[in-house]
């Protein structure tokens, strides 16, 4: 089924009241919606179009947002700087119809691979990736496996399978380690088969700093409200990149870290940061929430986007 974010839901129109004024769309944009098979799923994409770009962006989710809410703080606004920008929605979140009896960590990954080689192979502009929370490893995982990309910017990128960036980011480290290696020992149809909403999995109270912000996006099922099967949480903490850390080298890298994000500041990053080969530059966001919906962050980080993009 085909599903549209002005028919089929309102969370994205009532953040923005949150947002700077700016970034409120009150005009008509130039935004299309794109619907691709995916196995049994129809996958959701949104577009800004422009095929004078010089780059094309795209916009990779984590467990708390998805491809709207992303291009509300950052897909319009580099649209307007002149960027082609494409949003997508993985299976569980947005307007993504998943269909699928299961769902792995490496879906996402592979639906990511088949967007940017698609991409790639309409035309050969340069892609950058964006990642916002786990969307930033995501991207990484991408970038890695496809050897496409020109560009990795993110807020944050999570080792999974470093336990002390799992430690950093947990509100009860002793309690997640053990149900962490309880999972490994559970029957693989039984962890595909629960489903549980990721505002008890996760530390969702840290998504947005703002308290009306955070109340409505964890009630929204597109996003912060959303279920996921256990079995996906698990082949994210186990999955294994492309390329290690130490020897990736394909493009440069940014880090947008907010700078009151109480979810993943950078100690959460860190044993990424530290070992990745590449070469890597760090930005702060004043007073940015894990989510920024701040004046400040967000103007920091849409100037060091197109700093970083106009420098590649």
């Amino acid at each position: 089924m085909k599903k549209s974010y002005n028919t089929h839901d309102e969370t994205w129109k009532k953040i923005q009241n949150f947002l700077p004024e700016d970034y409120r769309w009150n005009k008509e944009l130039s935004l299309s919606e794109e619907f691709k098979l995916w196995r049994n799923s129809t996958l959701y994409l949104e577009r800004f179009n422009n095929p004078q770009a010089s780059y094309k962006i795209i916009l990779l989710h984590g467990v708390g947002t998805n491809s709207r809410l992303l291009n509300l703080i950052a897909g319009a606004k580099l649209a307007e700087a002149g960027y082609e920008v494409l949003g997508v929605d993985m299976p569980y979140y947005g307007m993504t119809d998943n269909q699928e009896s299961y769902i792995q960590y490496q879906d996402w990954v592979e639906i990511g691979c088949e967007i940017v080689r698609n991409e790639k192979a309409a035309d050969d502009r340069p892609i950058v990736l964006y990642g916002l929370s786990a969307g930033g490893m995501l991207a990484y995982h991408i970038a890695a496996e496809t050897r496409l990309v020109a560009g990795l910017m993110g807020m944050c990128f999570i080792d999974p399978q470093s336990s002390v960036a799992r430690r950093r980011m947990s509100t009860r480290p002793i309690l997640d380690e053990i149900g962490f290696k309880l999972m490994s020992i559970f029957p693989k149809t039984l962890l595909q088969n629960i489903k549980i909403p990721v505002k008890y999995l996760l530390n969702m109270n840290a998504l947005v700093n703002d308290k009306n912000a955070l109340k409505l996006l964890k009630n929204d099922k597109h996003s912060g409200g959303s279920s996921v099967s256990l079995d996906f949480i698990n082949s994210m903490m186990k999955y294994n990149p492309a390329i290690e850390f130490e020897n990736f080298n394909l493009c440069p890298i940014i880090l947008l870290q907010p700078g009151s994000d109480h979810w993943t500041p950078f100690p959460v990053t860190e044993p990424f940061w530290d070992r990745v080969g590449a070469e890597k530059h760090r930005v702060v966001l004043e007073n940015g929430s894990h989510y920024p919906i701040e004046q400040s962050a967000l103007a920091q980080m849409h100037d060091a986007m197109v700093d970083f993009i106009q420098k590649l």
